[in-house]
């Protein structure tokens, strides 16, 4: 039986794996974390059909299980080189897998402001997921930088725990406009446009942002979302076509590489969706089932 090895367990990664077993062909999922990818930090999904609303985290575990239901064998190990010789080797830090085919699908990390103390101050009033650390501000007053869909659906969950909520975005809102009237629509949430983070004060913990204007934002907890970048050092052995940073493919989801797709958010495309995610784990795996 032919294998292929999926790095990524997100809805492109599971979705490749549920065509794959249904082709016949053994897919071997490896994820780092628990399945879900970015999905496991979004409250609301609202624009996935069949589901009117669906917390990321339900939707994940849905997935998960309707694997897990087929065999599909999710491993926890983390991806450290990948390499073609003859046959593609998967090195992880606990295994080795060999493969006729891989297909990529780990997401993006979030973007930085590159400012001092941002780093040690990360989960010490630094965020990039408000699901996940929220709660911990209950109360307090918050900023969130940054102007699309990400930020202001961060500032929405955050309004919600929290006594103030900044939204600090450097030129104008970008963000579709059912989440901005929604911004609109709740009084704690203050839109501060044309400006930027410019430094952070603290001693062991976040107490003020300083803005570029002068201004100084009293808040416990900031929250970056300005944007996301696939991390794949892990292929830098494989010699790809990029573009932007992201894994430029042709419409079957294939890389210049024989045997090796991308899908979701790492290939370069217009629309990073949960949908389009998924979209691209079927595509891929079908072009699969057509080689073998």
């Amino acid at each position: 039986m032919r294998k292929c090895v999926i790095i990524g367990a997100g809805p492109a990664g599971m979705n490749a794996a549920l065509y794959l077993k249904r082709a016949g062909i053994e897919p071997i999922i490896i994820e780092k974390d628990v399945p879900g990818g970015e999905m496991l930090k979004t409250d609301k999904i609202e624009n996935y059909l069949g589901f009117e609303s669906i917390s990321g985290g339900e939707l994940a575990l849905k997935m998960s299980i309707q694997l897990k239901g087929l065999g599909v064998n999710i491993i926890r190990d983390k991806v450290i080189k990948v390499r073609y010789d003859d046959k593609f080797i998967v090195e992880c830090e606990k295994e080795q897998y060999v493969s006729d085919y891989v297909i990529v699908a780990t997401g993006r990390t979030p973007r930085k402001l590159g400012l001092r103390g941002e780093e040690e101050l990360t989960g010490k009033g630094i965020s990039y997921c408000a699901v996940c650390d929220g709660a911990f501000y209950r109360g307090r007053e918050v900023a969130v930088i940054g102007g699309g869909d990400a930020a202001l659906t961060e500032a929405l969950y955050l309004a919600d725990l929290c006594s103030k909520v900044y939204v600090v975005v450097r030129h104008n809102l970008r963000a579709s406009d059912v989440l901005q009237n929604r911004v609109k629509a709740k009084e704690n949430i203050i839109v501060l446009k044309n400006v930027n983070v410019n430094e952070l004060k603290y001693d062991d913990k976040l107490s003020n942002v300083i803005l570029d204007d002068g201004k100084t934002l009293p808040v416990s907890g900031m929250f970056i979302a300005i944007g996301r970048m696939p991390e794949l050092s892990f292929l830098n052995e494989i010699d790809l076509e990029m573009k932007n940073g992201y894994i430029l493919t042709n419409d079957k989801m294939q890389s210049n590489i024989k045997g090796l797709y991308a899908v979701g958010d790492v290939r370069y495309k217009d629309y990073y969706q949960i949908v389009t995610a998924v979209s691209d784990g079927a595509v891929a795996a079908l072009a699969i089932r057509e080689e073998v």
